[in-house]
């Protein structure tokens, strides 16, 4: 039975109050923006489209497009932020870059690379020392076949934020999946180079990327020693599952989740571990768990995981109907939408 979390209870509070026009301490673009926060993209559309029908501002339609984002609605997230701009006066702030950004990552979501690609070319105008734009505009490029051009965004990104070593991972990330593994490797390689710079969570998550596993799993376990957090866990876990300790890397996720029931990524991945070492039903009672919660982080994974742990049971009724619910929220997804080819003809 799906429980409703004290958060919920928040934000249907606050619905009701900006429905019957009763006053609040909290603005509907807090409300909104806190339910970002919490991953409930539909309080936040709700709470947000109010605010713009009562005459929002600018803001107020910049949260609707991120709350759409995270649902996978790109069309109707550029539409947002569009109209985001649109309020604007003429005068170009910070805000109106914040907005630019997302747009060209709605745009690139849906597949509109060039204007994506266009999008990013006029943030970088106005701003050409946001390394976020760079990052953004290198992912475009590569999306359009421009190696060279992307490396130049890449290397330009480095160069702005030289201590931000999550963007060397993300740089990684994405060369990896398109084949570059020699050009991925070396901003590893360089982001290593900043030595005793590094935390001992940088260091480990580096080393993870490299293939140190066994380096990497004393780094991340000394870092586990000062505090832990979801996403040391995550890759803690992935490192012992990358040395063949399956077992271990599920009991730290099980360990995280009944401190933090709200991890809805740590719930993802230990639904693929156990979908991994073929306990398919211990995964759907996972994915179950995760989606009664209703968090909203990992929910696509999940979601997809059910579709896989179905067919891996021979279940391919309940395989497709899952693969029905996530076609409707994710309905972008090609891999999803080759699936489901596949399990048609079952």
């Amino acid at each position: 039975m799906k429980y409703v979390k004290s958060f919920d209870v928040i934000i249907i509070s606050a619905v009701f109050m900006l429905l019957t026009g009763c006053s609040s301490k909290e603005s509907a673009l807090d409300i909104s923006m806190a339910a970002i926060e919490a991953k409930d993209y539909d309080s936040a559309i709700a709470v947000s489209g109010e605010a713009i029908a009562a005459g929002g501002s600018k803001l107020d339609r910049r949260a609707k497009g991120i709350a759409h984002l995270g649902r996978g609605e790109y069309e109707m997230a550029a539409q947002a932020f569009i109209d985001a701009l649109a309020c604007s006066n003429g005068l170009v702030d910070q805000a109106d870059i914040d907005i630019s950004c997302y747009l060209a990552t709605a745009q690139y979501k849906m597949g509109n690379i060039e204007e994506a690609l266009a999008t990013c070319d006029a943030i970088c105008a106005i701003r050409p020392a946001d390394d976020g734009a760079h990052f953004l505009r290198g992912k475009i490029e590569l999306a359009l076949g421009n190696k060279d051009e992307a490396l130049a965004s890449f290397d330009r990104t480095v160069s702005l934020a030289p201590e931000d070593y999550d963007r060397y991972v993300g740089i990684y990330e994405e060369l990896h999946a398109k084949g570059y593994d020699a050009e991925a490797s070396s901003y590893l390689e360089k982001a290593m180079s900043a030595g005793n710079k590094l935390s001992d969570y940088n260091k480990g998550v580096l080393e993870y990327y490299l293939l140190s596993y066994t380096d990497a799993r004393n780094d991340l376990e000394n870092a586990k020693k000062k505090g832990n957090n979801e996403n040391l866990t995550l890759y803690l876990g992935k490192t012992y599952e990358a040395l063949g300790d399956a077992s271990y890397a599920m009991s730290l996720y099980e360990e995280f989740i009944r401190e933090d029931p709200s991890a809805g990524r740590i719930y993802e991945q230990l639904a693929t571990c156990k979908i991994q070492n073929g306990d398919y039903e211990g995964a759907l009672d996972v994915i179950e768990t995760a989606l009664m919660s209703g968090n909203g982080e990992g929910e696509a994974g999940l979601m997809f995981d059910r579709v896989v742990a179905y067919e891996m049971l021979y279940d391919f009724e309940s395989a497709k109907k899952s693969m029905e619910e996530y076609l409707k929220l994710y309905p972008d997804d090609e891999i999803a939408k080759r699936e489901n080819v596949f399990l048609s003809s079952r």
